[in-house]
């Protein structure tokens, strides 16, 4: 599937040019020029001499003939083409100082073209074009773009072009059939799309050379020999060409897709389009825009722009000779005509449409636009065009479609503009021809709908004629006039002769109007309706061409009049116009517009035939969805819905009350359905409506949701919802958008609205009450007493506070569930406070809930953070049942989602509160009888409105300091880099006016926790617990933000001292070179093993970078770079751990740069893994002591600690990564999936990498922090099914293998690290004990039934969990024998598994079987940690079965051989051969008598003996001589 490929090499040239060109100013800078050379150097073009006609490319010479339809083709590659495009693009983008070398390769490159033989494939995609096209397209839009703006080169440039021109048509008359569709077609294609899309300000001349060359093109010949092109090639390929002829369908296929067929009859409509475009421009040159910036590249951009020019703007003087200019304008001109004529004839001929691979409409169109242009360039008006254009525009005309018609009146106003003397006669032409019953007109109102293009041509055409024709009042006149249409349709009996008393028209268009009705006598009904809405089309944008306050008015009155009178058709059209004009009215002519849209769906019945209730709907939908070019007008729009909103409700009611409910299904459907443009005019980004909102405003959006929680629109009633499943996703959006409801003022009406609310009819209520009582006491069951006794007003308002507060907590805008609470009159209602409450509690738990599902997705909102704020305020309300609510729902949301602590904003306003609240505590010594109420926080924002009780603000300091601990302490458990960092930087720019403000609360909270060691420490937490102290890194702290401080002032000096012009963070372009060169050098020196960095050089190297990068407000890739790759070149625990300092400071501070960094750190991270480096490193890897030679004497304690000390250095690098990563991981989680991709790639890179992980027993520490690290991530991710199993199976299998080796103690007696690894595999249990398949749905283009289903996965899951979990239940028992030998209470107690007390037989052998399939050295050393029966057996069944897969374990070989050789075991002892060397100590028991001298085990035991150093041998001789003794062979 070829389609589906990326063309990567094109993709990163076009890049690379790109930057290069936003890199001007580096030009002179060796990245610079490398980048350059490195797109230039491949450039290849053809050696051609002017006497000589052999060419010759790539070194070799090809013969050739004189002329250019016999001179040979040479074939280049695909990558060298699009070496070419890439030059070609970077050409463009080069500082002047190149173009003079620049222009004649490209002229080169352009003409080689026609000579090459291009590489048959298809690397470009479907929104790509062919190779030729795109190479032709690249270098002559680089010649055109040159040519703008270096005069001294455009006469080689268009030279160029004209010549390619020159070649191409020649190429496409002469050219083999094969070869034109293959490769001439498209490059023809690329040279019309670089004319009509590169602006260019031709000149006349080169028109006209260009011309004479394009004009060949239009010979019927000609044409009919490229249409028949497909079947000469059919014709000439023999079956041996097979495989060209497939390639040639494909290409036609891909071009007929994308609407391009390269047919001869598209050719030519690429001829015309492609002459007017040149011509246009030609004739407005200094309209033509000539700039350096180069925009993003837009389709046929030049004939826009060009044709726009030509409709507001007369051409300008021709100073070019007639001789010169007139003969290709006119040959232009009869060639335009003849192709329009002769398309017609055949088209009147036919008896069906022409197809569409004709291009038949599109010709004639583009035929009469080249035409127009050609007579205005003449000077002349050309009678036969004038004539045609007028036909066309006629109830007469031959044909009837919109492309050409809309051709027809875009040329005439070319031709009005340029020839005023027609505007009078044109305008009254075109006047009929709008009122003509004409199909282009009609006008479809489905959903996208928009006015047809021929009906905004024609009032454009008209507007420009009025415009130019003689008379001051004549736009008025013909406004009155086709308002008369509009009268003349309808069928009431309107007086329409109050249309024509006003002063404003003139008599010469009393004729007109009086004739109105007469001239419609003879249509029929249809016919007429079609007049009214082409006319009210015609109208508004005449309205809005002259965009007079007038004119506007006048429209705007007379279609209102007609609204109501008109057929149901016109009226739609009128509503829909109607939204065009609001936009571009006054305010009080756009309050009008809404008032009587308002009053049109109030009176809307459901047995309206027609549908005036839908008609008017969509317009004020539409209208609410493009207010946002009137912003002022947001409010009056939206006082006008909810108001109607209201009096629609109310309608319902009254008539239920009426009627007995007839027909209250439809008219509550057309009640929710305000809800739309309710939910169109909210969702503008600009809108705002909870700041400063009236009190009216709040009684209306009270209101509103009185009515949805009154007929249900909130809950789902079970049936069919198809046709309003867009309610629920609207009200949940309208929601967000509404402010709190209930006021803190007194002046509310809330308590009054509840049970004599206007908006709800008490006999309405009364009768289905019971329905929402029943609703109520569903969400809060414990309180049913409470219920009984509210009334149905209560009842209303407290399913409100549900469903309202339970939309917004799902939307993360929790904090306006408190304001229910601060209305004094509300809370002394004593039974609707309590139900309030729980309504709180339940909207609280929900909250959670759909939070949780949004987090697992990383999309939870990012406007929680504000809301968290808010609720942090909020909770030291004067009112403490709203403290209450708040500091619950704050404490709630904190716990559930821990993470939410890595938002800087948030901790930083708890730390200004408590800071806030301590002076407020202050105040009642420091001025008892004047307390202050306001306290403000510049640094966060927050401004706090205290209650003057001291008691109350002593309660609420002391309980915000208990939840601040709390959640600091979870922070600490979580990510304590981060919230290091973020204490950090709230004490670097905490400053102390006075010694009097030096005892702030914030900065003392901050300090304290800055300081407090984290449980992700544990070897911290361990010691500190061992030795009943307590520690802190005070030194640590203090360090980081010494040296924080003193870089960052460093760099802010340096710019100072240079006198920085951009700004006091720019830095000088010498010292950042200066310090990449250093860095450079530094890496250099690490990696030949010659650096001479001390630790404090480096930490200072590096703090340097970082200051620099975050002082510098471009981003310097290649510093942040260097600030990873510098602590991974030398990877030492003190680097690595400076790194993370620096790493953590610029993410806290560049936030935008976090991405960046990460991926580096990636990548750095999968380098120490192809490297083979730390933790990853075989080096030390697990070897039995047995291998080793044995000694009398004790081991030396300066050689474990001198190995224990490498080990560490060497593992411990990768362990302080982990613990970076795993604080990184928990910001990200929530709401960073680009973040989260980089963390899975890191687990899953290294999971993947697990037989690399180092097996020493110091290693256990980094291979479980990264197992924590891991299983973190997959539980905090959203992936799919398979890629979840993916990521988990090897996690899985990552962990198994630490028991592929022997079992293992630990190094030394360093109980520290035995506590710490204790916990680590404690934790990793409890991992394991809640795994389970998440079961998202599988991102596949296969078949549901082609993938596993998640059963499968659990399936899977379940065999692999058990067995790890034995596992480590295990390893923590060993440890702890170790830790605690003789099992001393104050060690603590031992560990004792539950899960291997429940296993059977038959689990047991299903352990050890599926052990054995992730590795057999698993399950053969399960018997080594399980003295069970049953997996001796399974074990040796396996081995002895499958024997070959265990021959690299030299400890499987006593299940082979046994404790004596028989009949059974001899068959297997072939592998004896093969099979890995077992320690001395067991080859020598092979020589024992009860293996009655198996020759195959002596062999093997003499093998392994001789294998070994003699020195590890030579303490085994006296074995050996005693075995002497029962050879009977050896004499």
């Amino acid at each position: 599937m070829d389609c589906l490929e990326f063309n990567i090499h094109q993709l990163i040239l076009t890049d690379l040019a790109a930057n290069i060109g936003e890199s001007k100013e580096d030009a002179h800078t060796s990245e610079y020029l490398t980048a350059v050379d490195h797109v230039t150097s491949k450039v290849e073009t053809r050696d051609v001499s002017e006497e000589d006609s052999n060419m010759k490319m790539n070194g070799v010479e090809v013969n050739g003939m004189n002329g250019n339809a016999t001179m040979p083709r040479v074939f280049m590659s695909n990558s060298r083409i699009h070496c070419n495009i890439g030059f070609a693009e970077l050409a463009v983008n080069l500082p002047h100082a190149h173009v003079e070398a620049t222009v004649p390769v490209l002229v080169d490159i352009l003409r080689d073209i026609p000579y090459i033989d291009f590489d048959r494939c298809f690397t470009w995609d479907g929104e790509e074009w062919s190779q030729p096209d795109q190479l032709v397209f690249a270098t002559v839009s680089a010649l055109l773009r040159i040519a703008s703006l270096h005069e001294d080169h455009r006469a080689t440039a268009t030279g160029a072009i004209v010549k390619f021109a020159e070649q191409i048509v020649g190429m496409l008359q002469s050219g083999e059939a094969e070869d034109i569709l293959a490769q001439f077609a498209p490059a023809f294609h690329g040279f019309y799309r670089s004319i009509i899309s590169i602006p260019f300000a031709w000149s006349l001349e080169e028109w006209a050379s260009l011309s004479c060359h394009l004009n060949e093109l239009f010979n019927p010949a000609v044409v009919d020999r490229l249409n028949r092109l497909l079947v000469d090639a059919l014709r000439v390929v023999d079956d041996a060409d097979v495989e060209k002829l497939h390639f040639i369908q494909t290409l036609l296929a891909r071009y007929v897709t994308r609407g391009r067929p390269l047919s001869g009859y598209f050719i030519v409509c690429c001829v015309i389009e492609a002459l007017w475009t040149t011509l246009a421009q030609a004739l407005l040159p200094s309209l033509t825009p000539q700039t350096s910036n180069h925009p993003a590249f837009v389709e046929a951009a030049a004939a826009n722009k060009a044709w726009q020019s030509l409709l507001n703007h007369p051409i300008e003087e021709i100073t070019v000779p007639a001789e010169v200019f007139n003969k290709p304008v006119l040959q232009t001109m009869q060639n335009a005509m003849e192709c329009f004529t002769n398309l017609l004839v055949q088209i009147e001929e036919m008896d069906a449409e022409p197809s569409e691979d004709t291009y038949a409409w599109e010709t004639m169109s583009e035929s009469l636009k080249l035409a127009s242009v050609c007579s205005v360039a003449s000077g002349q008006l050309d009678k036969k065009l004038y004539s045609r254009v007028k036909l066309l525009l006629s109830d007469e005309s031959p044909i009837s479609d919109n492309l050409v018609q809309e051709a027809a009146l875009k040329s005439t106003a070319i031709l009005v503009r340029n020839f005023p003397d027609i505007a009078f006669k044109m305008a009254g032409h075109i006047r009929k021809f709008i009122t003509s019953p004409l199909p282009i007109f009609e006008l479809d109102f489905a959903p996208g709908t928009r006015v047809p293009p021929p009906l905004i041509a024609a009032a454009r055409s008209l507007a420009l004629c009025i415009d130019l024709a003689p008379g001051d009042d004549l736009g008025m006149s013909y406004m009155y006039s086709l308002l008369n249409y509009i009268a003349a349709t309808s069928k009431d009996t309107y007086d329409t002769t109050l249309l024509t008393t006003s002063s404003l028209s003139v008599p010469a268009d009393q004729q007109t109007i009086h004739s109105t009705e007469a001239g419609l006598r003879g249509l029929t009904e249809d016919e007429k309706r079609l007049v009214g809405i082409s006319t009210i089309s015609v109208v508004t944008r005449l309205a809005l061409e002259f965009d007079s306050e007038e004119v506007t008015r006048l429209t705007i009155s007379m279609l209102l009049q007609r609204l109501r009178t008109a057929e149901p058709t016109v009226e739609a059209a009128i509503a829909y116009n109607l939204v065009d004009l609001a936009l571009a009215a006054p305010e009080s002519a756009f309050a009008d517009i809404i008032r009587v849209f308002s009053s049109i769906n109030r009176s809307a019945n459901p047995d309206d035939p027609r549908l005036s209730n839908n008609m008017v709907l969509a317009a004020q939908t539409r209208l609410a969805r493009e207010l946002h070019r009137r912003p002022e007008l947001y409010e009056i729009y939206l006082v006008e819905l909810l108001t109607l909103f209201a009096d629609k409700g109310v309608a319902i009611q009254n008539a239920s009350a009426v009627h007995h409910h007839s027909k209250m299904e439809d008219m509550t459907e057309q009640l929710a359905s305000l809800l739309l443009p309710i939910d169109a005019l909210l969702n503008h980004a600009d809108l705002s409506v909870n700041l400063d909102t009236t009190p009216a405003l709040i009684s209306l959006f009270r209101n509103m949701w009185f009515l949805c929680i009154l007929f249900h629109f909130t809950v789902s009633d079970g049936k069919d919802q198809t046709a309003m499943a867009w309610q629920r996703p609207a009200l949940a959006r309208i929601a967000v958008k509404t402010p709190t409801i209930v006021l803190e003022e007194i002046r509310d009406t809330i308590v009054s609205d509840l049970d004599y609310n206007p908006v709800i009819r008490q006999e309405y209520i009364d009768t289905g009450i019971g329905n929402h009582r029943q609703l109520l006491h569903k969400h809060i069951p414990l309180r049913a007493a409470e219920i009984r006794g509210l009334s149905p007003g209560q009842i209303i308002f407290l399913l409100c506070q549900h469903d309202l507060e339970s939309m917004r907590a799902a939307a993360g805008a929790p904090s306006s569930l408190v304001s229910y609470f601060t209305n004094n009159s509300l809370n002394k209602n004593t039974g609707l406070v309590l139900c309030m409450e729980a309504i709180a509690e339940k909207v609280i738990r929900g909250s959670v809930t759909d939070l949780n599902s949004q987090a697992a997705q990383q999309s939870l909102p990012s406007e929680l953070s504000k809301e968290l704020r808010q609720l942090l305020v909020c909770s030291t309300h004067r009112i403490a049942r709203v403290r209450d609510v708040a500091s619950k729902y704050l404490n709630r949301l904190v716990s559930s989602f821990p993470s939410l602590m890595c938002d800087p904003p948030f901790v930083i306003a708890i730390l200004e509160v408590l800071t806030l609240l301590r002076r407020a505590c202050e105040n009642e010594f420091d001025n008892e009888d004047n307390p202050t109420y306001i306290y403000h926080s510049e640094r966060s924002g927050i401004t706090l409105h205290l209650t003057d009780d001291y008691a109350a603000r002593t309660a609420m300091l002391s309980q915000t300091q208990r939840d601040a601990d709390r959640w600091f302490e979870l922070a600490l458990g979580r990510a304590p880099i981060e919230l290091y960092s973020t204490l950090q930087k709230y004490l670097a720019v905490t400053q102390v006016s006075s010694i009097a403000d030096a005892s702030d609360l914030g900065p003392s909270i901050a300090l304290h926790f800055g300081k407090a060691t984290s449980p992700v420490d544990r070897k911290s937490f361990s010691l500190a617990a061992m030795l009943s102290a307590k520690f802190d890194r005070s030194k640590l702290f203090i360090s980081q933000l010494a040296s924080k401080g003193y870089h960052i002032g460093q760099a802010v000096q340096f710019n100072h001292a240079h006198g920085a012009s951009d700004g006091p963070d720019c830095k000088s372009p010498e010292e950042i070179s200066g310090l990449k060169k250093t860095v450079q050098e530094a890496i250099q020196d690490i990696r030949e093993k010659k650096s001479t960095l001390t630790v404090q050089h480096l930490k200072r190297l590096l703090f340097r970078v970082a200051a620099i990068i975050i002082c510098t407000p471009k981003c310097d890739y290649d510093l942040l770079h260097y600030l990873v790759a510098l602590p991974f070149e030398s990877f030492s625990p003190t680097a690595i751990s400076a790194g993370c300092e620096v790493w953590t400071w610029v993410i806290a501070e560049k936030v935008e740069y976090e991405v960046i960094l990460m991926t580096e750190i990636t990548s750095a991270w999968i380098n120490t893994i192809n490297h083979g480096r730390g933790m990853f490193s075989k080096s030390l890897n697990y070897d039995d002591p047995f291998y080793h030679p044995v000694e009398y004497s004790p081991s030396e304690k300066e050689t474990v600690d001198k190995a224990a000390a490498h080990a560490r250095r060497l593992l411990t690098p990768h362990t302080l990564v982990l613990v970076m990563l795993v604080s990184r991981l928990q910001a990200a989680r929530y709401r960073k999936p680009s973040l989260m991709m980089l963390v899975q790639r890191i687990a899953l890179a290294s999971a993947q990498a697990f037989k690399h992980i180092s097996t020493h027993p110091l290693a256990r520490e980094a291979r479980l922090s990264f197992l924590l690290f891991g299983f973190e991530t997959l539980r905090s991710s959203y992936l799919d099914v398979s890629c979840e199993n993916k990521l988990r199976e090897a996690l899985y299998t990552s962990a198994l293998t630490w028991f592929s080796v022997r079992p293992q103690w630990s190094y030394g007696a360093n109980r520290v690290q035995i506590d710490a690894d204790l916990k680590l595999l404690s934790e990793l249990l409890s991992y394991l004990q809640v795994d389970s398949v998440r079961g998202f749905p599988a991102v596949s283009s296969l078949a549901s039934g082609q993938t596993h289903k998640a059963s499968h996965y659990t399936s899977a899951l379940k065999n692999l969990n058990i067995l790890l979990r034995l596992l480590v239940d295990n390893e923590i028992l060993r440890l702890m024998v170790w830790t605690n030998p003789t099992n001393d209470a104050k060690r603590g107690a031992d560990h004792f598994g539950t899960l291997e007390k429940t296993m059977t037989d038959a689990s047991w052998t299903n352990v050890v079987r599926r052990a054995w399939q992730v590795d057999p050295a698993i399950a053969v050393y399960l018997t080594e940690r399980f003295s069970v029966p049953v997996v001796l057996h399974e074990v040796g069944r396996l081995v002895r079965s499958r024997t070959r897969d265990v021959l690299d374990i030299p400890e499987a070989l006593r299940f082979l051989v046994g404790d004596r050789t028989g009949a059974d075991v001899r068959r297997d002892l072939k592998y004896l051969s093969i099979w890995a060397p077992v320690p001395p100590v067991i080859a020598v028991t092979f020589f024992e008598k009860r293996y009655q001298k198996d020759p195959l085990l002596l062999q093997y035991a003499h093998r392994v003996l001789e294998q070994h150093p003699v020195e590890l041998t030579f303490f085994f001789v006296p074995q050996v001589v005693q075995a002497l003794r029962y050879d009977d062979l050896g004499k």
